[in-house]
């Protein structure tokens, strides 16, 4: 069994997610999509990841998932599952890039673009490839954009991490 302050520093990067998520979903959208998000839900699972390892990233970006849907009541809908998705192709990128030895701002890259394949792939099967194929190339430049951002900051932050460590 893990220790306490491991579990407990899960939960609360597990809650800053959910804040983060929350958010996003309650301030305005600049982007030309309101269902296109900066990702700051992203940085907490990002951290769990270089604090930790992918299981307990992948533990806080799939109980996001869940949470947010349980507290605001889309669990087992359309919207959940385009969501979960995404998680999902996150945590496979962020394992990918482990391989790959990446930096912090390129994992975030790669989680970026891999949470929206996972959403490109829902919605091309169920929306139809026409409408996720007009949003790809606006995906691509945002998550490249938004990914090495939310990168940089992730890596800002566990420099100061590790110091106080």
């Amino acid at each position: 069994m893990k220790n306490h302050k491991h579990i407990v520093t899960i939960g609360v990067l597990l809650a800053l997610s959910l804040i983060f998520a929350y958010l996003e979903m309650i301030l305005p959208s600049f982007l030309p999509n309101p269902a296109f998000k900066i990702g700051l839900s992203q940085i907490p699972i990002l951290l769990t990841f270089y604090l930790f390892d992918l299981k307990s990233s992948a533990a806080v970006s799939t109980g996001k998932v869940l949470m947010m849907s349980l507290l605001f009541g889309y669990f087992l809908t359309y919207i959940f599952f385009v969501n979960l998705s995404g998680a999902i192709f996150s945590i496979l990128f962020i394992g990918l890039s482990q391989q790959l030895k990446f930096s912090i701002p390129m994992t975030s890259l790669m989680s970026s673009l891999g949470h929206n394949l996972g959403q490109f792939i829902i919605i091309g099967f169920t929306l139809g490839w026409n409408i996720a194929l007009f949003y790809l190339p606006v995906i691509i430049v945002f998550s490249v954009l938004f990914g090495l951002i939310i990168g940089l900051i992730s890596q800002s932050l566990l420099n100061k991490i590790e110091k106080r460590i």
